[in-house]
């Protein structure tokens, strides 16, 4: 008899579980609507209650065997034709849509910039904003300690306009919708990473193959392209203990890096979109943490690599991301020339090493500062 009921409570469960991680449209209680936690409830009241209070009932009366003989072929027959249907509905759910809002830009209560006011914009993705570290450690933040006093009569402000995820065709959005409104005087602009690994489709984060407006990787609201399956939350559950797939990591060819030809056209666009606006524009290369000499310990703090960059279940190894980093900042560089603007040197400006960095391309509080300091240098350097 116990088994029987395991048995049944088992399936019941995955079955009213289904439901029961489905949200509403419009949710009262919870994630629920008023109609749906009905259903649900009633879900709960027929198949964990009802129906096991039947079983016990038919079991006592006739016997377990009867029971099984007469209802569990019935039961796997339907399950079977659930979970089938579940699948087939699922992969032909695909809804989508451009992400340049994978998340939202920074926003902030600002007052009208005065003649007294000398205000720098910082722009980039995650290395910018930078939320691993306390505020006043960012770089940003650190900015503004070094200039306080620097520009001769004007009270000096720094926005920290970064935002994890973000690539250069992201920022084009974040200025031209948002941030033109600060009026920044100075511009600072730092790119490649987020970029670099948009070359590449990992299904947990894409859906198709590269294309050259970025659509194709949807990165944290890839579960609104991709709905998931309860059944696939439960593998990936199951999998972060019982299997995960190896993966290795190869020499890539530079050309495997496809958004290296779309890269300058965002940049440019975001330059002359600043320009028009008046404003001082500069261009920072990205310090990164990849070399061709890297001990098991920092080896071990690596993930945008081996997550971001998978083809065929190989990744870039150090040098290659090395190599491909040095090639967008070049392309900033290029850019850099042909606007004349002030290029900064912030990879040359932080050391390559476990006091400076925590991963791949995010620094430590002392890695954030001697990016900072580079940054005033070149400001203070063009004759601000």
């Amino acid at each position: 008899m116990k088994k029987t009921l395991l048995i049944y409570y088992i399936l019941a469960l995955i079955f009213v579980a289904g439901f029961a991680t489905h949200d509403s449209e419009n949710p009262e209680i919870f994630i629920y609507s008023y109609k749906y936690l009905a259903v649900l409830i009633a879900l709960v009241i027929i198949f964990l209650v009802a129906i096991p209070w039947w079983i016990n009932k038919y079991v006592n009366k006739n016997g377990s065997r009867s029971l099984l003989m007469a209802i569990v072929p019935s039961l796997v027959t339907i399950f079977l034709i659930y979970l089938g249907g579940h699948y087939y509905y699922y992969s032909q759910q695909e809804h989508l849509f451009d992400p340049f809002l994978q998340m939202p830009p920074t926003e902030y209560e600002y007052t009208e910039k005065d003649s007294n006011t000398y205000r720098i914009l910082c722009i980039g993705g995650s290395t910018t904003l930078n939320i691993r570290l306390d505020t006043m450690d960012r770089y940003p933040s650190v900015l503004h300690q070094l200039m306080k006093g620097k520009i001769q009569g004007k009270k000096v402000e720094v926005l920290n306009a970064g935002m994890d995820w973000y690539t250069s065709k992201h920022s084009n959005i974040n200025y031209a919708v948002y941030c033109r409104n600060y009026k920044p005087d100075v511009v600072i602009v730092m790119h490649a990473i987020n970029d670099l690994y948009r070359s590449f489709s990992p299904q947990s984060l894409s859906v198709g193959e590269y294309k050259s407006d970025y659509t194709h990787f949807y990165g944290p609201s890839i579960a609104g392209a991709k709905p998931p399956t309860f059944e696939s939350l439960i593998n990936a559950f199951v999998r972060k203990f019982w299997f995960t797939p190896s993966v290795e990591s190869s020499s890539f060819d530079i050309a495997e890096f496809k958004s290296l030809n779309d890269f300058p056209k965002y940049m440019t666009s975001l330059v002359e979109l600043a320009q028009n606006d008046g404003a001082e524009v500069m261009l920072v290369s990205q310090p990164y943490f990849y070399k061709s000499d890297m001990t098991t310990e920092e080896e071990q703090v690596l993930w945008m690599d081996r997550g971001m960059c998978l083809i065929d279940g190989k990744y870039p190894d150090s040098e290659t991301m090395a190599l491909a980093m040095d090639a967008y900042n070049r392309e900033a560089s290029k850019i850099a020339e042909k606007y004349n603007l002030n290029y900064i040197h912030g990879e040359r400006a932080v050391p390559k090493d476990l006091e400076h960095f925590v991963d791949d391309v995010h620094y430590t509080a002392a890695g954030a500062k001697k990016l900072a300091e580079a940054i005033a240098q070149g400001i203070l350097s063009s004759g601000n």
